[in-house]
């Protein structure tokens, strides 16, 4: 059997350790009883093996396999099947296994044996952010006979991994770019006939540009600042969307994560052209709120804040969030109740609801999402951002409450 936990090179196997052990306490015991008979069958037990042993050590070369290298690019968070090929470098057939040192890697199949043909092997890995550019795989193999193992350190693959803020940042680029294009061209185009879909429900000012309907221009506006302004509309059934962004993290993981999260889920409104407005905040303030916007200009300022993006030590949460619709449920029932313990529940409950509202009260997340709602009415769909970390009472808090005015939540968490 493989043994684990050994150094690279070449090594004894167990079964070789006990022999060679055995044969010597043969060799001492024939001395000792005099006995030639035993003494010579041992003598040429011990000859054998150590032809056997040595015939093992010139047959298996210090690299025991040929693996060629391999360079692939990932994404940080996502999975990648690499196929790989080993040779046998050894005159002998090998008994092997192959174990992958990081965590995030996986290699199928787990053993196997070599002869002189090419085997085929996949890897499976799903780098961290601040995981190595080179995965390592732990290499053992034993000769036929099982007397002599061989240990490789093997790095076959160089992984460059490119984290995932940075590629939905590209992502949102291109975009931008190609909507820009596409403008552009259009007006070139077709400069003297645009058409416009007209809504119902104000949600942003922009300045004039030809072919706006005059009976759009917001004149109040376009007095004071000297310059043709016209208001947009959208339609009264499509849902505006708001979207709550908590930027402390804990680490540089945390970090990519909320990055990428953000970008993703500005990109897919400005894809949908949904109306869009921003609530940002972090543990001490709030960051920024805009009113409705066009979403196009939300993944512009989404892709700014990607630099605002803290990482503080938090304190570690250590209890588990408390349900607060359970919470309530309780309260209620044992307000029902006359007897002494009930009663004394009731109190301590009470205390817990208490402090967790008192303590959302102030929090810069309910500040920041309560400010933002005054902007974009029910009904909208509120996207949550967050790890979750020092605004998770408040957050828990406004949920409840933003259910109660029709609002429709949705938690993008990352993970731990």
């Amino acid at each position: 059997a493989l043994s684990k936990g050994k150094t690279s090179g070449k090594h004894l196997t167990g079964i070789s350790k006990v022999l060679g052990a055995s044969s010597l306490l043969i060799l001492v015991v024939s001395l000792v009883l005099g006995d030639m008979t035993l003494l010579l069958t041992d003598a040429l037990f011990i000859l054998y093996l150590l032809a056997i042993l040595t015939r093992a050590f010139l047959a298996i070369p210090r690299q025991p396999v040929y693996v060629p290298s391999i360079w692939r690019r990932t994404i940080a968070g996502t999975s990648a099947s690499i196929p790989l090929f080993i040779d046998n470098q050894a005159s002998v057939k090998l008994h092997s296994s192959i174990n992958a040192v990081d965590p995030w890697v996986k290699v199928t199949p787990h053993r196997l044996t070599l002869n002189k043909t090419r085997a085929e092997l996949n890897l499976y890995a799903t780098p961290p952010l601040a995981g190595p550019a080179r995965p390592q795989l732990q290499f053992s193999a034993i000769d036929p006979r099982g007397f002599l193992q061989v240990n490789r350190v093997l790095q076959p693959i160089e992984l460059h991994v490119i984290p995932r803020a940075k590629y939905a940042e590209w992502l949102a680029k291109k975009y931008l770019e190609q909507v820009g294009a596409a403008v552009t061209t259009a007006l070139a185009l077709m400069p003297e006939v645009r058409i416009l879909k007209r809504g119902i429900e104000y949600y942003d000012s922009r300045y004039y540009q030809p072919g706006d309907p005059l009976k759009d221009i917001d004149w109040k506006h376009t007095l004071k600042l000297n310059r043709l302004i016209i208001k947009q509309y959208f339609e009264a059934s499509e849902r505006v969307a708001i979207v709550g962004v908590n930027l402390s993290v804990s680490d540089a993981t945390e970090a990519d994560t909320l990055a990428f999260n953000l970008i993703s889920t500005a990109l897919t409104l400005a894809q949908e052209a949904i109306p869009t407005a921003l609530s940002v905040y972090n543990h001490q303030q709030v960051v920024l709120m805009t009113p409705v916007l066009n979403p196009k200009e939300i993944l512009k300022r989404t892709l700014s804040l990607i630099k605002d993006i803290t990482i503080v030590e938090l304190t570690p949460r250590v209890l588990q969030l408390p349900d607060l619709a359970k919470l309530e449920r309780d309260i209620h029932q044992l307000r029902q109740a006359s007897s002494e313990p009930a009663k004394r529940l009731l109190n301590m409950l009470n205390f817990e609801y208490q402090a967790i509202k008192n303590s959302a009260k102030s929090h810069p997340a309910t500040l920041a999402l309560t400010s933002v709602t005054e902007h974009a009415p029910a009904p909208a769909t509120i996207i949550l951002i967050s790890q979750l970390n020092h605004d998770a009472e408040a957050l828990a808090v406004m949920r409840r409450k933003l259910a109660r005015q029709e609002f429709v939540t949705i938690s993008l968490e990352g993970t731990k």
